[in-house]
């Protein structure tokens, strides 16, 4: 794994960390998603489970950018 993928992928962790914390949960992780008025990169929902859950995922610029827009929407940086 890169630098720049273990970057991410603590990103990731930081975040799935945050929601366990906050009783959240991948609802309201789709309800934000959901929420932004043309996303540039499309997901289904089970695609942002895979992405939370770090299974098979190899950071495209797509994941890349979703996981900056959870850590910037639940203010983690």
């Amino acid at each position: 794994m890169s630098e720049v993928e273990q970057s991410f992928d603590s990103q990731r962790k930081k975040i799935v960390e945050y929601l366990e914390q906050e009783g959240k949960g991948n609802k309201d992780v789709i309800w934000a998603y959901e929420n932004i008025k043309e996303p540039p990169y499309k997901f289904a929902n089970t695609d942002i489970s895979k992405i939370l859950n770090g299974r098979d995922v190899k950071y495209t610029k797509s994941i890349k950018w979703f996981i900056t827009f959870l850590v910037k929407y639940f203010d983690l940086d």
